[in-house]
């Protein structure tokens, strides 16, 4: 079938995922093509050589060169004297177009030009929004991190950290020298491997450039509904050269924090400090280079929030004498050690190593083989918030090893045939390590508002993963006429080892310190298995099959059309296991089933348009198709380790005293069919959690629309408008087949049991806790405007940009978490099985980017950058929630409050501390409740204030010895705090939620019953990001050689 496609008319030239490229015409002086004109390139810092010859037409295609340079083109033909450009740097991922004009031997030469586009903006492969990183613009950024974040906040689109045109950041595509660098399981809140452990995958020492691409309509992308990142690494020359560099930082370098009343507050004690290095060169001149790279980073962070009577800014709203009384219950009544409440700091190190070779096995083809090492490691197991507050003996750590191998082959045949081969193989080794003292977690509400925890964390009791990734991409592209043809198939092999048993020790649940002393748990988790092994593992194959066929077609000398197809599928060989009580309870369900081999089609079609007419000052660009994405596997996994015949789930509630079991054995805890399960009121039958997915699930995938149009201005500055729609097509959203509604409640509010705080839920199987169902939605989209002016970065002088974007994007469920559980308790709905659209977590509404550098030589010997860098941006959307179990579906904390239109719709309790005055009061004064008198309010309605960042970095070079140089940076982050101790905060709500009152239940008329506490001041509601909000100055020394 790709075959016949080739017949097709489809889409100017193919530069590769890893390379790029350099085309053109070579005419003489009437215009006239010269056929069989010599055309090489010359990659001045390897020697190394690509040629071709013009065709009849005489054009001329260079492919699969390496990005960067600079480059020597030299054009030859007889009869006519050579010419010759120099200078030429060619960015990754894109095509140069450099066309010739030959004078005769006997005319003079210097009337003649070379024609070329040296702009990355405007350029005729340019198709959608692209934001292209080279390695200038990453010395010159100011960034503390070190992380790719730092750099995709220069995309306009960008909506937070690695959030791309409002989507979730597990549906981006990460790829290093064409490997994919994601984590395709899906547990790293940056959505790349080693994020648990805040590792960043590969050092920024190594990256050579990297392209943010929003939209490419080059179906070889692919693999996201989000963006692609794409970075290609440092490769050795022909002369041997590196750089060390030396990064640090402590307390006396962050600024101290004004709390909201007056009071100055330092920061703890802190340090952090990288060491890098690198060093490249010949194995062989012009023929086999090396590059080596490694990085080590230690850091220690102090936690951010504290009790009262500390400095803290932030601070737990608890009583100590409270907090007291519970460590010493914990020691004296049950004999287990929780630790205290005093501050605590986070210890973090990682390294990476880097190795790369590249070969000219002949003048048309190129070997690299490439190797990345990271080893990290983080404490973890402590969180602490305003509603929430772990004490310390919860500790635990996490550790990561990463190893990814890249071999690739780049070949051309003859003058217009060329391929590019790779094979990848990534090994990942993460898992949670107790260091602390095992102990069930338990959890206790103090004054009906705030919660205490203690003991290791629920989901870290055993928990541990295995990942091996194969990849195999072949890339064949024949250049022909205006036509580029590109046929090619990607594949990726994943298998995964998953150990995730949740309460493997047990997790309670307590209404109050005093049910916590007695033993009587409100509520009691446990998990064990059902097998002969007590820890069994989730373990399955998946791959990913992909084919695609593609014509980047010149239909005039100003317009480049560029059409492709592609066809992704699925497959999981492996079955989870059979429960055939499932089928029986869920018809048309069972465990075994898996959503393999569902097409995944990805038509698209892209345009370059000059309006200029060949001066390319005027360019209209853009396209649409379907860009498919791939599923975090963690949601996958969720299938073959919740399937009820490999663990026993126990979900119970109020049980009676002599119920909690303060000791780490599994075989300890109450469960079905023992003695102390039977005391304990459980039924001597197996309850149990599973986990389904419909058959015909598919990966996320959006239609993508993108219009755009770059004119040149004066002063070296290109003004872009750019609009991008992305409408849902395949999404994920979850629902529990075991709750049944049971009627509705205020404003529509949909029951599944009897209300209260803690809730009574109908379900429809005892046999089961929990069925969740993960499927597709269509419902959803985004949507930005983006308007703004650049000078395109210089090797001297004045570069910068300036964008304002507007953005909307809705979902029916943010899918933030790893468990399907969490994804469909914790999605805020008026009902939670059926949820509606709302707003996305990933929103900024409004977004003011600007970026400003400066470089100027002087003295021969010195140079100086400066960078300024300025985000403005809305405030994270957020939802007002009750503390409680408003619609009785199993869970507190996720049901969106009723926003009552007068007194006699709501009821206060006895001991409330504020009635309606207060509440209508604060109402009135809050827009995102007032617009929703009468009615539930809308999920993510709600926004915090809005943030203001400047960073700014300068960096200054001496030149030593002949080439040498050595540079000196200070990188300020928050530039504003520094001005001003009132400037700069960012403030955020945990979780995106602000619990405003208690809920209690239902009167017989149907009105809600709840305990309001008055909100003195808004800024109560949110945490301060302790770090984030100070000033941080990082200093650093890079001796270069």
């Amino acid at each position: 079938m790709l075959l016949c496609l080739l017949g097709l008319p489809l889409a100017g030239y193919a530069q590769g995922v890893t390379t790029a490229a350099l085309t053109g015409t070579v005419t003489d002086e009437r215009g006239d093509p010269l056929p069989g004109a010599n055309v090489v390139a010359v990659h001045e810092p390897t020697g190394t050589q690509y040629g071709t010859t013009t065709q009849i037409d005489g054009r001329y295609a260079l492919l699969n060169l390496l990005p960067g340079g600079p480059y020597t083109v030299t054009v030859s033909f007889v009869g006519y004297q050579t010419r010759r450009e120099t200078d030429l740097m060619l960015p990754l991922g894109q095509t140069r177009v450099l066309d010739f004009t030959l004078a005769e031997a006997t005319v003079e030469l210097q009337a003649l030009e070379v024609v070329g586009v040296r702009s990355s903006v405007l350029n005729s492969d340019r198709t959608g929004a692209r934001t292209n990183i080279d390695e200038a613009t990453i010395e010159r950024v100011p960034t503390i991190t070190r992380s790719l974040a730092d750099f995709t906040r220069l995309t306009p689109q960008a909506t937070g950290g690695f959030s791309l045109a409002g989507r979730n950041n597990r549906y981006n595509n990460i790829q290093i020298d064409g490997a994919t660098l994601n984590d395709v399981f899906g547990l790293s809140g940056t959505g790349m491997p080693g994020g648990q452990a805040d590792a960043q995958p590969i050092s920024l020492d190594a990256i050579q450039e990297f392209n943010i691409d929003i939209a490419p309509f080059d179906v070889r992308y692919n693999g996201f509904t989000g963006g692609s990142i794409n970075a290609v690494t440092k490769s050795g020359t022909n002369r041997l050269s590196g750089s060390v560099r030396y990064l640090g930082r402590n307390q006396n370098f962050v600024g101290d924090l004004k709390t909201p009343d007056g009071e100055t507050v330092p920061f703890g004690d802190f340090s952090e400090y990288t060491l890098v290095g690198n060093l490249g060169g010949p194995i062989q001149p012009n023929r086999a280079f090396f590059f080596v790279n490694a990085e080590y980073q230690r850091r220690k962070t102090p936690l951010d929030v504290g009790v009262q009577g500390s400095r803290a800014a932030t601070i737990f709203p608890v009583a100590l004498d409270s907090l007291n009384r519970i460590i010493e219950i914990a020691r004296t009544r049950y004999g287990y050690d929780p630790g205290g409440f005093d501050p605590l700091s986070n210890g973090t190190d990682n390294f990476k190593l880097l190795a790369k070779i590249d070969w000219n096995l002949a003048p048309n083809h190129r070997l690299t083989l490439r190797h990345n090492y990271v080893n990290a490691d983080k404490d973890e197991g402590i969180s602490r918030g305003t509603f929430s507050f772990d004490l310390s003996n919860r500790r635990w750590i996490f550790e990561s090893v990463q190893n990814s191998t890249v071999l690739e082959l780049k070949s051309t045949f003859g003058t217009n045939l060329f391929n590019e081969a790779r094979l990848v193989y990534t090994r990942i080794r993460d898992k949670r390590t107790v260091k602390a003292q095992p102990f069930p977690q338990v959890s206790i509400l103090v004054n009906n508002r705030y919660t205490v925890n203690l003991g290791i964390d629920r989901f870290s009791q055993a928990n541990a993963l295995d990942q091996d990734l194969w990849e195999f991409t072949d890339n064949l592209t024949y250049f022909r006429g205006k036509h580029t043809i590109t046929v090619g198939t990607s594949n990726q092999i994943y298998r995964f080892s998953n150990l995730f048993i949740q309460d493997y020790y047990g997790a309670y649940e307590f209404n109050s310190i005093a049910d916590f002393e007695a033993g009587r748990p409100s509520r009691y988790f446990f998990s064990y298995s059902l097998l002969d092994d007590p820890k069994p593992r989730a373990e399955f194959t998946a791959y990913q099959l992909g084919f695609y066929v593609q014509d980047q077609y010149q239909a005039t000398p100003h317009l480049s059309v560029t059409v492709g197809l592609r066809v992704d599928v699925p497959l999981y060989p492996d079955k989870p296991l059979y429960n055939p009580a499932v089928p029986e309870a869920f018809p048309g369900y069972s465990t075994a089933t898996t959503a393999s081999g569902n097409l995944l089609w990805s038509p698209r079609l892209g345009f370059n348009w000059d309006l200029s007419k060949g001066a390319r000052t005027t360019q209209l660009r853009g396209g649409t198709g379907i860009f498919s994405g791939r599923t975090p596997f963690v949601w996958i996994s969720n299938q073959y380790s919740n399937t009820g015949v490999d663990f026993g789930r126990v979900d119970a509630r109020n049980l009676p005293e002599g119920c909690f079991v303060p000791e780490p054995d599994p075989a300890a805890q109450p469960r079905p069919g023992t003695a102390l399960g039977t005391t304990c009121g459980l039924a001597p039958i197996t309850t149990t959690e599973v986990n389904l997915i419909d058959e015909d699930f598919k990966f996320p995938q959006v239609w993508r629309t993108d219009l755009a149009l770059d004119q040149q201005l004066p002063y070296g500055l290109i003004g872009t408008i750019e609009f991008l729609y992305s409408k849902t097509i395949n999404d994920v959203v979850f629902e529990n087949l075991n709750i049944v509604r049971t009627g509705t409640a205020q404003g529509g509010r949909v029951l599944y049991g009897t209300p209260s705080f803690n809730g009574s839920t109908a379900r429809k199987d005892p046999r089961f806790t929990n069925a969740i169902l993960l499927k597709n939605t269509d419902k959803g989209y985004s949507t930005s405007l983006t308007v703004g002016v650049q000078r395109e970065a210089q090797a001297e002088g004045l570069s910068g940009a300036l964008f304002y974007t507007w953005n909307r994007a809705e979902n029916v469920n943010n899918a933030t978490s790893s468990r399907a559980i969490s994804n469909w308790q914790y999605n805020e709905a008026r009902d939670v099985n059926n949820p509606e659209l709302g707003t996305a977590d990933f929103e900024v509404r409004h977004r003011i980017l600007a970026h400003l550098s400066y470089r100027v030589r002087y003295q021969q010997r010195f140079a100086t950058t400066v960078t300024l860098i300025y985000e403005g941006r809305s405030g994270s959307p957020f939802t007002w929630i009750y503390n409680g179990n408003a619609n009785a579906d199993t869970r507190r904390d996720n049901d969106p409050i009723y926003v009552p239109a007068s007194p006699d719709e709501i009821v206060f309790t006895s001991d409330s501390p504020g009635g309606w005055d207060e509440l209508n009061a604060f109402i009135e004064s809050e827009p995102s409740l007032r617009k929703y008198r009468g009615q539930i309010v809308p999920r993510n309605s709600a926004r915090a204030p809005w943030r203001n960042l400047l960073d700014l970095q300068v960096l200054q070079e001496v030149q030593t010895l002949g080439t040498q140089r050595l540079e000196i940076t200070a990188t300020l982050l928050n530039v504003l705090n520094l001005l001003n101790s009132d400037w700069g905060k960012v403030r955020y709500t945990l979780f995106d939620t602000v619990r405003l009152m208690d809920f209690q239940g239902y009167d017989d008329q149907g009105r809600a019953i709840v305990r309001f506490t008055p909100v003195q001041d808004r800024d109560d509601l949110f945490i301060t990001d302790d770090l984030a909000s100070r000033w941080q100055l990082q200093l650093g020394v890079r001796y270069v050689f």
